[in-house]
């Protein structure tokens, strides 16, 4: 299976795409995207362009988007059953954003509807690398903390845990993310207990690419 990977950085697509083959059981083929975003906000103005680029241009099956969360409010299912994106929950974003680019492009003879995977790193994917490692990492401590609790991390502390440093180099962060990836995916079920939001709705979306 051919599938994109569109992240903060090229080191988390490394590592999102090993939990991905761990989810669909096989390894996947990694295409990679041109336009590399750099942070949050430019996942948002560059996915349009992807999508079209991806649909138009390419036999990519499907795409997987991964943001954190950092302090925006975490997404709920009150989100869903309103069925009116909260401006401030980025996975409502995510999906309000990836559905508009899809119902825009036209239909390609013998090309499928692209396929989509898209997740919520509570409050940072380093977050997830800490899984299983520092018991007081998980959403809903993260969850406590936006409503006024005090907790024992937050993102800076966490770059740190995870790379030993504040301004990691990216070979130096793509070797922690690899390597935590590759640890997650012999414990998935871990990764969806502690992070049930936000990882749990790219686990359903990309199990039911098999649908």
């Amino acid at each position: 299976m051919k599938i994109a990977v569109v992240s903060e950085s090229p080191a988390d697509e490394a590592a999102i795409n090993i939990l991905i083959d761990a989810i669909i059981g096989t390894d996947s083929d990694l295409y990679p995207v041109r336009t590399r975003p750099h942070g949050w906000t430019r996942v948002f103005e560059l996915l349009p362009n992807i999508v079209n680029a991806l649909h138009y241009g390419t036999d990519v099956e499907a795409l997987v988007v991964v943001v954190d969360s950092d302090e925006s409010p975490v997404h709920q299912d009150f989100h869903d059953a309103l069925q009116v994106e909260n401006t401030k929950c980025r996975l409502c974003r995510l999906r309000t954003t990836v559905d508009r680019a899809l119902s825009r492009v036209r239909a390609v003879p013998n090309r499928a509807s692209l396929k989509t995977g898209l997740g919520l790193a509570v409050q940072a994917i380093e977050a997830w690398y800490r899984c299983g490692l520092d018991p007081h990492v998980n959403e809903a401590t993260w969850v406590r903390r936006l409503g006024g609790e005090r907790t024992t991390y937050d993102k800076r502390s966490l770059k740190a845990d995870v790379y030993g440093s504040y301004q990691p180099s990216l070979l130096v962060e793509t070797e922690a993310a690899v390597l935590a990836a590759t640890r997650l995916a012999d414990n998935i079920e871990l990764l969806e207990q502690l992070f049930p939001i936000g990882f749990g709705c790219l686990l359903l979306d990309v199990r039911g690419w098999s649908e």
